[in-house]
């Protein structure tokens, strides 16, 4: 499978290879569903709770006599049913973690590759020349590359010049091919990657098979 190497100007300056066993995948939308829903999961933090009739402050004192009142008798002012109560049934703190296995993760992101291949949302360039923080010169790059503000770029550069010139455009994001998964390339519309990138990838993938 021949992909296009372009320029940031969105010019074509070669041709790279792209392996049918990384990026030629039928589309399984069950593996994509379960491993897209572990990720989500796994960053839910989980604190939410709620208080208990033994977690409400309150006295132990009956709020106002048994008899004569007009009103239901009362032996608390923590139960649920009463202002400033306690919640029944209410949130308490758990854990989300869903754990998945490494090799339905890997199958799930060959399968976002591909797609993104298929549908034309697959974008090489030779290498992302930024020399100076500039969000400008990102957008002008992704105008040129048709490639819609929604984008993932990836790229394998040490310095942050790439990561701080993304992160400031709506619906943008930079990562490093190490961090790449299913959820964060469907999550945007376009992935737009380096050639050493490309390889990181690759080399990720053969790794954990």
């Amino acid at each position: 499978m021949k992909m296009d190497v372009k320029n940031l100007e969105g010019e074509k300056v070669g041709s790279v290879d792209l392996p049918e066993s990384i990026y030629g995948v039928e589309m399984n939308e069950h593996v994509l569903h379960t491993v897209v829903k572990a990720y989500r999961a796994n960053r839910r933090q989980g604190t939410h709770a709620t208080k208990t009739r033994s977690l409400v402050s309150g006295t132990g004192k009956k709020p106002f006599r048994q008899k004569g009142t007009g009103s239901a008798r009362q032996g608390t002012s923590r139960a649920p049913h009463m202002y400033h109560g306690a919640v029944v049934h209410g949130p308490q703190p758990r854990d989300y973690t869903q754990q998945i296995n490494k090799k339905v993760k890997q199958l799930a992101l060959k399968i976002a590759l591909s797609e993104k291949v298929r549908n034309k949302k697959f974008v090489v360039v030779k290498d992302f020349s930024l020399d100076t923080y500039s969000t400008k010169a990102v957008v002008s790059a992704l105008a040129s590359l048709t490639a819609t503000s929604k984008a993932l770029l990836s790229d394998e550069r040490k310095d942050d010049l790439l990561y701080k010139s993304t992160r400031n455009i709506h619906g943008a994001s930079c990562i490093q091919p190490a961090a790449i998964n299913a959820e964060n390339i469907l999550r945007h519309e376009t992935l737009v990657v380096s050639e050493t990138a490309l390889k990181a990838i690759a080399l990720r993938i053969e790794g954990e098979a």
